[in-house]
Formats: structure tokens, C-alpha cells, sequence
């Protein structure tokens, strides 16, 4: 099930974040919405960055981060094959593959920016928007998409 809600993704109350980032060897989620993920839950960065020093990250992979006793988890999806735009194909795949590893996991919610729409650069209302329903919305697990982004000061 998708809901759109607003608000500020970083004070998500769900079991998990979702974010797209690069392929390839991660040596710092340096921009956007990743970078203030890194910056807020450090010791995932770490072992996202052990994680892809040793295990390819391609299109579509997923890498799940959490600490024990601590939420929100964070889950990488890999939608671009270099920091400056996401590709649908990669975006498709990886979704697909979360839709199942919530499923088997029984992950109940997911926090998703407009994933691939902002630094990536794919258009949200003709290309992501659509994906995202056509591939989640008959999920067992809520993924609240974070499509009017606020922080707690603005209106």
C-alpha cells in the first residue's frame, strides 16, 4: 500500500528509510537527502561502506542497515550508476526487490523520498510516480512517500 504524506522524512516513525544511491564502491553518500541519512545514522554508513567494499553493488541491489534496538533502519537502493542521475531500469529492479524483501522479512513500513526524482533527476509524475504505484501499491507493507518534503519550521 502507498501512502503520500509531508513532512520531515528524518523524523520517520516507520521500522525503515528507503533511499537511492549510486552503484559501485560507496566511499560517502555525499549529497541530498543520503548525505543528511549518513550524517543522522553514522554507524549504518559504516557498514554500508564495509558492505560494498566487499560485495558488488549493481543496479537494483538493496542493502539493509540497522542497529539492534534502534529505528529507523535504512535501506539503500542502488537506481543510479553514478552520483548525478538515477536510471528507471535500475529504479524498476530495485523496487521490485524491496517490494519482496519486505514480504519476507515482514517489514509492516517504509519511509521513500521521491526516489530518483530529485538529485537523480528522473521526472516524478511521468516516470517514477507510476512505477511506484504500478510495483508497491498492492503491498502488504505501508510505504509512506515523502512527496511535499517539510522540515518542523516551515509551513
Amino acid at each position: 500500500m502507498i501512502k503520500y504524506v509531508s513532512g520531515n522524512i528524518l523524523q520517520s516513525k516507520d521500522q525503515y528509510i528507503a533511499q537511492g544511491v549510486a552503484t559501485g564502491s560507496q566511499e560517502g553518500l555525499g549529497t541530498g537527502l543520503a548525505f543528511k541519512l549518513s550524517s543522522q545514522f553514522p554507524e549504518i554508513q559504516k557498514l554500508f561502506k564495509k558492505y560494498t567494499r566487499n560485495t558488488k553493488f549493481q543496479a537494483g541491489d538493496i542493502f539493509i542497515g540497522e542497529i539492534k534496538g534502534r529505528f529507523p533502519g535504512i535501506i539503500y537502493i542502488a537506481t543510479q550508476p553514478d552520483m548525478y542521475h538515477a536510471e528507471l531500469s535500475f529504479l524498476n529492479k530495485g523496487l521490485k526487490e524491496l517490494k519482496k524483501i519486505c514480504k519476507s522479512k515482514g517489514i509492516k513500513t517504509v519511509s521513500l523520498p521521491k526516489i530518483g526524482a530529485g538529485l537523480g533527476k528522473l521526472d516524478w509524475d511521468n516516470e517514477v510516480k507510476p512505477l511506484l504505484e504500478s510495483i508497491l501499491s498492492d503491498s502488504e507493507t505501508i510505504f509512506n512517500v515523502y512527496e511535499d518534503y517539510k522540515i518542523e519550521y516551515e509551513n
